[in-house]
This record gives structure tokens, C-alpha cells and sequence, in this order.
């Protein structure tokens, strides 16, 4: 057993029955597809839900993984990435409470192809794939929005792999940064703010290059005046310069 294979468990329900389903179905509602989705349909998939506390570490999916569910954070935050057989992996992305993942593995059974482990303590509602595919059945609907949350997927991925395939590191790491703002920061005005939740050696995963690589961009960006670290948070005063960077081709 991999030793951060740690066990999860279900989690007793404290509030009231109508009041936990309440709290699901807004939890999914945040869910893009979801939105378009009656509550009697989404009712229907959270019947078969089950809410789970996984602890720092744990493992929610692995890569090899065939039996799918479909997964939300209630709280806590959790780690999607692409495993190397040397021990390495390229991060996709950090999830924060909110967040669902887990459907590009409804349409099929064939195994996962990302890992997925909390990186704090974590409360995740589970639902099982029949669960899902079994209420589309009933509402195709359900079936429509999902492509077009899979599209959307496919989009992203499209713009990271060429990112990562004919652009430089400081452009590299610029894109990751304006996705990172874009996601879990805030913008006011024209700067914007990140908070520093993550170390520069997370960093260098998310662009493939080295903690030192990484290290000397960001004291390049402090002293241009492009991105600084600020009480905590990652501050960029202009979201437009940031974004030519990540635009430019040039080492």
C-alpha cells in the first residue's frame, strides 16, 4: 500500500435530512452543467450520495482507478495531477471548497487518467457514476450539459499543452498564474491578488521546470515591477503586462 493511502470516512450527518439535500443540491448547483439541471434530477443522483472526510494526504481517485464517482468539496482543498513512473507529477490543477471533478470519467469506464489527493483535511460528497448515467437516462438534458462542460474541458487542455509545448518557462509561468488569479484570486482595478498558497516548488510543477528556474522568474518579475510578494499574497499590478508575457515566445 502506498503510504499516504490513507482510509477515508463517512462523515455522520448533522444537520436535518432536508436541510443536508439542501446543502448538496446548492453544493452541485455551482457545477456549470448543473445549473440547467431540475432539482427533481439532481435530487435523484444525491439520493445515492455519500459524504466522506478524507484527511491531508489521502488519495480521493487514483490514476489506475476504473470504479468512478463523480466528486464535490465541501471543504478543504485537493490536488489534481498527472503521475510519472519516477515519482514525479505535472499538477493540473488545486481545487478549493466548491469545486467538482470527476466527470471526464462518467462517459466511460476505462481508468483515470489523473490522480487525486487532498491536501488538507477535506469533506467530499461522493455519487457514484450508475448513479449519474442512470438518472440521465431519465433526463438527457443532464447528458447535453455535460458535453458541454466536457468541451470546455477539452478547450483548456488544448491552450495548456500548447502552452506547454511551444512556449518558454516565464511564459509558461505567467499563463498558470493569470489561470490561478482567474480561479481562486480577486482583481481590483487593474491589478490583482493570489494568495501565496502555494510554494515555488508547486510552482515548478505546474510549468515543468525546477524550483531554482521558477525562483530566479519571480525575483526577474520583482524587479520589473510585474509580479511581487505582498503580505502573504502574490501581487500583480497589471493583469495586461502579466498577460503579454504569457503571450510571448521569447526565452
Amino acid at each position: 500500500m502506498h503510504p499516504t493511502d490513507l482510509l477515508s470516512k463517512s462523515v455522520p450527518l448533522s444537520l436535518s435530512p432536508m436541510a443536508q439535500q439542501k446543502r448538496l443540491r446548492d453544493s452541485l448547483r455551482r457545477e456549470r452543467w448543473a445549473k440547467y439541471v431540475t432539482d427533481e434530477a439532481l435530487d435523484e443522483m444525491l439520493e445515492q450520495a455519500t459524504v466522506r472526510s478524507y484527511p491531508r494526504k489521502s488519495f480521493v481517485l487514483r490514476h489506475r482507478d476504473r470504479g468512478h464517482n463523480f466528486f464535490g468539496l465541501l471543504s478543504g482543498q485537493v490536488r489534481l495531477s498527472i503521475p510519472a513512473s519516477s515519482g514525479d507529477e505535472f499538477i493540473l490543477w488545486d481545487l478549493w471548497k466548491g469545486y467538482w471533478f470527476g466527470s471526464t470519467t462518467l462517459i466511460d469506464k476505462a481508468p483515470a487518467t489523473f490522480d487525486a489527493r487532498a491536501l488538507i483535511d477535506s469533506e467530499i460528497i461522493e455519487i457514484p457514476r450508475p448513479a449519474v448515467t442512470t438518472v440521465a437516462e431519465n433526463f438527457p438534458e443532464i447528458y447535453k450539459y455535460l458535453f458541454a462542460d466536457q468541451a470546455l474541458y477539452t478547450r483548456m487542455a488544448h491552450k495548456l499543452m500548447a502552452h506547454m509545448i511551444f512556449h518558454p518557462l516565464k511564459s509558461r509561468l505567467a499563463f498558470r498564474l493569470l489561470v490561478l488569479i482567474e480561479i481562486h484570486g480577486h482583481q481590483a482595478g487593474e491589478s490583482a491578488y493570489l494568495e501565496a498558497n502555494m510554494s515555488q516548488g508547486d510552482f515548478a510543477k505546474l510549468v515543468n521546470g525546477s524550483r531554482q528556474q521558477v525562483n530566479r522568474i519571480f525575483r526577474q518579475w520583482k524587479n520589473e515591477g510585474l509580479v511581487s510578494l505582498v503580505d502573504g499574497q502574490y501581487h500583480v499590478p497589471s493583469v495586461k503586462k502579466l498577460s503579454m508575457e504569457a503571450k510571448s515566445t521569447e526565452p
